[in-house]
Order: C-alpha cells, then structure tokens, then sequence
C-alpha cells in the first residue's frame, strides 16, 4: 500500500526512492531500517539507521520524548529506551534530577503534547546517569535499573473494599493478564501500557456504563484512585444497593 512517490514533490521523491538493487527498474523506498541480504530475495532486518522504535505498531522517535520531559525544569536531563517486558516492547524514561518528582504529574504533562502510545510506562530517577569507563552514557547499567526497579513497586496486595473496585480490579486482571491486582497497584508499573489502556476504557465503558478519559490514568494510575474518580465525577454512576463484591482467593 506504498505509492511510488511524494505528490508534487520530486525532490522529496527523489532522497526516499532510491534505485532498487534487485531489479534497476524498480525503487525501493527508503524507510530508515537496516538490512543484509543473506540469500536471494532474503534480507535480514538488523535495526533502524535512526533512533526510532517500534512499540505496539508505532513507530516512534524517542527524542521527541525525551525533549518533552526536559522542558520540565526539574529534569536536567533524560534518556527513553525500548525495554522488553513479558515479550513485548516498552517504553522506559531515564530522568536526571536531584528532586523527588511525582511519575503521575509527569505522566499527565505529557499527556499534553504527546499522544498516549508515546507516554513511556516506566520512570526511573536518577542524580547522575552512569557512565562508561570510557565516559560514555552506559545504556546497559541504565537497561538494569529498570529491572531493579521492579522492585520499587508495592507488592503488598490490597484486596477491593466495595463493588466498583472489585469490578474495576476484574477488568484489569483480565486486560493485563495478571492475578492478583491490588487496588492500589499502579497500572503502568505491573504492566499496562498505551493499547491495553484503550482497551481498559472501553470495557469500563461498556461494563459499568461510565466514560473514563485516557488522561484520567495519568492522574490516577490505581484501581482506588479510579474508582474514587468515578464515584466524584461520574453522577450517573449508581452501585446497585445490594451488591456484595465478588469474593476472590489466592494461593499464598
């Protein structure tokens, strides 16, 4: 489904399609990747000659982030990564700052400029970012502090206190494909990233009859913040007089 060429813009045309090297008569169109041929008619893909990344069927440049995240005066500097989480790929952001930042403050603010597939869903801080013995930024040293990270995360589950939060906390054990959730889990640290929140709003939507913004999950990133949320906001929101949440167990 790619055209031969730029509409009325032959220079343009002329720097993206290039001759192709398997047939002189045809043009390739030059996407940015990087390729070997290992056999007739077989390339093998090695990477992108740029920065960009592919994330969920996005192509998406992670300087853009990263600029997005420095206008904002507390980080000095910052660096987004792809990172591989449960098979699929993901955004990290790395921040250089000496404050204590709150994630879902940032995550709103980006939420302003950037569409949501590119709002990464992991946050690290840092006062100085490590470097090479070289002097060089060390992607590797920064790659495992997202793994340490982990850890970061309270793992101290908070079983729903009412039904709204039990049906909250059913959606997204379905979505994210993980059990238990507590209530006050954040959704972007177990897992959850920017089609799996699309996902969430519908089904909250469709489910208990109440509209959910995807800004909302910035501002509150946990079952109890989102079920506070609908119950302030959402005056159509009525929990039937006899419902008695859903009792669950979990091998301990």
């Amino acid at each position: 489904a790619l055209a031969s060429g730029y509409h009325n813009q032959p220079e343009m045309t002329q720097e993206k399609f290039k001759p192709s090297f398997l047939d002189e008569t045809k043009t390739l169109f030059r996407t940015g990747d990087l390729g070997k041929q290992t056999a007739p008619g077989i390339i093998e893909f090695m990477g992108r000659k740029d920065n960009q990344v592919k994330v969920n069927g996005y192509r998406i440049d992670p300087g853009e982030i990263e600029y997005q995240l420095t206008r904002y005066a507390p980080i000095e500097r910052a660096i987004v990564l792809p990172v591989q989480v449960n098979n699929q790929t993901q955004l990290s952001a790395y921040c250089q700052t000496d404050k204590t930042l709150e994630i879902a403050e940032i995550r709103e603010l980006l939420a302003k400029f950037l569409p949501v597939y590119m709002i990464p869903s992991y946050f690290i801080f840092l006062k100085q970012f490590p470097l090479t013995r070289h002097g060089k930024l060390d992607l590797h040293s920064l790659r495992e502090l997202r793994e340490t990270g982990k850890s970061l995360v309270n793992s101290n589950y908070v079983a729903p206190r009412n039904y709204l939060e039990s049906n909250l906390v059913s959606i997204w054990e379905k979505i994210l494909s993980k059990h238990p959730i507590g209530i006050f889990d954040n959704f972007f640290e177990i897992g959850g990233h920017s089609l799996l929140l699309s996902r969430v709003v519908t089904q909250v939507h469709k489910e208990l009859n109440v509209s959910v913004k995807l800004a909302d999950f910035f501002k509150v990133p946990t079952v109890a913040g989102l079920a506070t949320l609908i119950s302030q906001t959402q005056y159509n929101y009525q929990e039937p007089i006899s419902a008695i949440p859903p009792q669950k167990s979990y091998p301990m």
